[in-house]
């Protein structure tokens, strides 16, 4: 067998161990492709139906949940079609998981028992919706919230289901790893028989080409490398016997070669010069030396056919293809495949960064670029390039993302410069999301505007806006609408305290509005503790106890000015009425006196001719008693001026009183505006509690605890805004209280007007007793002056002894009359009996005829210490 045969030999060993090797290893592939796959084409697209499912389902619950806590029938329909819709989306998605996904006879069973419990959920539904169309919302709740096995049940079995394909999932990739391990296991097993092979067959032909070449290859590489150096004079050694090997060969070819150096250098010659089709002219020579001239151009052929083969893989590069295989060449000539694969592997790292750096910036590390360090030459300055176009785009990415921050800051004016081509994208949009912006702040503020001129229904126009822009605007809108309900609730208690109504009801608030319900209670306490006093001395004053007083110190604020400032005015009325009462004792006590008086002098005049001496002292008792009577006259007078002034400053104080009444009545239609804005609270807390139900309802069971919570939010807004109403309606009703109080107030000012009439009516009559009593003075002077002439002037003194008695008759029925008129007050320490007491001492006085000059001067005396008690009490006030 000859040595080429040998090589093609070990070529064709080689050849089939590497095809057996690749043909295994494409089958192993091949399984593990499938295994592996079977995850993408089965498994995940159940799961992501079934997930789709569940979702549908989800947003079933959702659904029937809304429609128990929704009592507009129009929504109730809407709700209604949209649940139709998705029962129907629902089945369809199980049809098709059906008829193009099960897996295996367990995937169907699963199958089944999904649907066996979304049959059951379906009949609890049906149990639910027909409560709820039958407005009997809170049966339909309880019902729901009674069966939550049902909900578990049906994400259980979704669940399941979703598990058992991850379990598949999981089986595939352990199968995979098993068939990884054979497939190595192989390729290990048919790599080290083939390596064998090589082995064990490659020494046999190295024996052979060793006996075959006559020498060791050194020294023939060396013999060879001196005839190519142009030594032919080597002396070859080669045995006896040997007459076939190389060395025998190389040892005749010295003898030979020199005949063709020539031919040799001509060809070099001509290759030197570029014609490198110049070949040895094999017909000069015969035998082995045109042999050796043949295998000369055959050598030179076959560095032709090498560098076209590197050139051709050259091409290849430039091309794109750089897995372009080139063959391996023996010994120096694998300098070429060294400098091939140097290019190839320059460029190919090249390629890699540039994939790496595409990586990282799209994880997020713009920072990450090329290293320009690890290249040389040209490679160096395309990565430097590189660097540089990707660094122009971050700066152009850096340059928007710091107007998106200036948005997010709040600087919707911040500046964007204008790029270039089809850069400009970019500016129009960034300029799209600042007018969006800058157009709903715009709206915002209008409504802002709006609600602050009063116009409350002004809402933002969500149909203007989209996406997330319009989730916004209809946030802001509930938002309004919730504070605009609860401050109607409260102010609608506080209306109720306006019309008298201090019971009516605000339901407790949640959170940090509960300071709402403590002070619309603290108005109703005060209030009705208010009420209550007025009630109390209202009563006092009509069973006559006007000293009666509130406790003031129960009170606080205006309240408690309030109450002091009634009590003042009473305690005002109060003084002047005593110093009344007194007076008009005194004065009923002295007209009665007088009266007596009067009714002796009349005995006197007619005993006049019997005794002048009794006379003369009569006169002298009448003109002192007369005298006296007048510094009395002026004194009551003087105290009836008084009386009149107090009583206009008591009309001046129940004039503040109706005043601060008013403040009242305003203070409380404050409250009822704060009330309102309750109200508006509560109406806002009623709608997030429910937006608060229907997300926990999409939330399923793990919202189900917010659900009720939810549920108990929304009653207790439901509960404020009853209260608010309530406490509106209270403090109305307090305002009505409150007006009539300040009616009160005024009918007690008229009442001190008609006193203070009254009181000048009394100071008018006692300026007349005065001059009465300077007309009696002047008289008797004139009768002491002339007693001689009493005969003449006896007839005028019985006409002015007749008037004075009638005089003295009318002060006495005026004195009645003012004392019946303040009887009806009861004071502290003055005794009910203290006028029946004077009536009766004037009373015990004997009226007999005047004998003798000292009973009159007795008389007198006693009037005197009458008058000297009465003094002292005007004296105490």
């Amino acid at each position: 067998m000859t040595v080429a045969k040998r090589m093609y030999l070990l070529m064709l060993i080689v050849a089939l161990g590497i095809t057996s090797l690749a043909g295994v290893e494409i089958y192993q592939i091949k399984r593990v492709y499938d295994i592996a796959n079977y995850s993408n084409v089965n498994s995940i697209p159940s799961i992501l139906v079934l997930d789709e499912g569940l979702k549908k389902f989800e947003s079933i619950n959702s659904l029937i949940w809304q429609h128990t806590i929704n009592t507009d029938n129009t929504k109730m329909s809407a709700i209604q079609i949209k649940l139709a819709d998705t029962h129907k989306a629902l089945n369809t998605i199980l049809l098709k998981y059906e008829n193009e996904l099960i897996t295996n006879d367990a995937d169907l069973t699963l199958l089944k028992k999904t649907k066996a419990v979304l049959a059951e959920y379906d009949v609890i539904a049906g149990d639910v919706l027909t409560k709820s169309l039958a407005n009997k919302k809170n049966e339909a709740r309880e019902i729901l919230l009674s069966r939550p096995s049902s909900l578990e049940n049906v994400r259980d079995a979704f669940h399941k289901h979703s598990i058992f394909h991850a379990d598949i999932s999981i089986k595939s990739a352990k199968e995979v790893n098993l068939v990884k391990s054979s497939a190595v296991i192989m390729a290990i097993a048919i790599g080290i028989s083939i390596l064998v092979a090589v082995i064990i067959f490659g020494l046999y032909i190295t024996r052979n080409l060793l006996s075959q070449l006559g020498g060791e290859p050194a020294t023939l590489a060396t013999i060879a490398s001196e005839l190519a150096a142009g030594n032919i004079t080597t002396n070859i050694t080669v045995a006896q016997t040997d007459k076939s090997s190389i060395a025998y060969s190389i040892k005749t070819l010295q003898k030979t070669l020199d005949g063709i150096i020539q031919s040799l250098a001509f060809v070099t010659a001509q290759h030197k010069a570029g014609d490198i089709e110049i070949t040895i002219d094999t017909y000069a020579f015969k035998g082995a030396y045109a042999d050796m001239a043949t295998g000369i151009n055959t050598m030179v052929a076959g560095h032709i056919e090498l560098n076209n083969k590197a050139i051709a893989v050259v091409k290849a590069f430039g091309e794109g293809d750089f897995d372009r295989p080139l063959e391996l060449f023996p010994g120096k000539q694998a300098g070429i495949n060294a400098t091939i694969e140097q290019v190839r592997h320059n460029i190919k790292t090249f390629v890699e960064d540039m994939r790496h750096m595409s990586e990282q910036h799209d994880a997020g590390a713009t920072d990450v670029i090329m290293n320009v360090a690890k290249y040389q030459g040209t490679y160096a300055e395309m990565a430097g390039g590189l660097n540089g176009m990707v660094s122009g785009h971050i700066e152009l990415s850096n340059k928007a993302m710091s107007v998106v921050k200036a948005f997010g800051e709040g600087d919707f004016d911040a500046p964007l410069e204008k790029f270039p081509g089809k850069k400009a994208e970019i500016n129009s949009t960034i300029e799209q999301v600042r007018n969006n912006i800058k157009l709903f702040i715009t709206d915002m503020n209008h409504m802002s505007h709006e609600h602050d001129a009063g116009d409350i229904d002004v809402k933002m126009d969500q149909a203007k806006y989209k996406g997330v822009y319009k989730a916004m605007a209809e946030g802001v809108n509930g938002m309004v609408d919730g504070h605009i309900t609860l401050n109607k609730k409260a102010m609608a208690v506080v209306q109720g305290f306006g019309v008298g109504n201090f019971d009516i009801a605000l339901d407790t608030l949640p959170g940090k509005k509960k300071i709402i319900n403590d002070s619309i209670e603290q108005v109703r306490s005060n209030l009705k503790s208010l009420v209550t006093d007025t009630n109390m001395l209202a009563e006092a004053a009509n069973d006559g106890y006007i000293q009666k007083r509130a406790d003031a110190s129960q009170h606080q604020g205006d309240f408690r000015k309030l109450i002091e400032g009634i009590n003042q005015t009473l305690e005002t009325i109060v003084g002047p009425i005593i110093i009344v009462k007194s007076a008009a004792e005194s004065v009923n006590t002295a007209a009665k006196e007088i009266a007596t008086g009067n009714t002796d002098l009349s005995q006197r005049t007619e005993q006049q001719a019997s005794s002048l001496e009794e006379t003369a002292s009569s006169m002298e008792e009448l003109a002192s008693t007369v005298k006296q009577n007048a510094e009395n006259a002026k004194q009551a007078n003087q105290l009836a001026a008084t009386a009149s002034s107090v009583a206009l400053k008591g009309g001046h104080v129940v004039n503040e009183v109706v005043q601060t009444m008013a403040a009242i009545t305003q203070s409380s239609r404050k409250i009822e505006d704060i009330i309102s804005v309750i109200d508006s609270i509560a109406f806002q807390t009623n709608i997030l509690a429910l937006n608060a139900a229907v997300e926990a309802a999409r939330a399923g069971e793990q919202g189900r605890g917010f659900a009720v919570v939810a549920g108990e939010v929304r009653n207790l807004a439901q509960r404020s805004a009853g209260a608010a109403k309530e406490i509106k309606e209270l403090i109305s009703d307090s305002v009505h209280k409150v007006e009539s109080g300040t009616k009160q107030v005024e009918e007690a000012g008229k009442t001190m007007q008609e006193i203070v009439a009254s009181v000048q009516l009394v100071t008018d009559i006692i300026g007349e007793i005065t001059a009465a009593s300077v007309e009696q003075s002047a008289g008797i002077d004139q009768v002491n002056n002339a007693i001689t002439q009493m005969d003449e002037v006896t007839q005028q003194n019985a006409a002015l002894v007749e008037q004075a008695a009638a005089a003295a008759e009318s002060l006495e029925e005026q004195a009645q009359a003012m004392t019946d008129a303040i009887s009806q007050f009861k004071l502290n320490g003055i005794s009910s009996n203290h006028h029946q007491a004077a009536n009766a001492s004037v009373a015990s006085r004997s009226i007999k005829p005047v004998t003798k000059a000292s009973k009159p001067q007795a008389s007198v005396e006693k009037m005197s210490a009458k008058t000297g008690t009465n003094d002292s009490d005007w004296e105490e006030f």
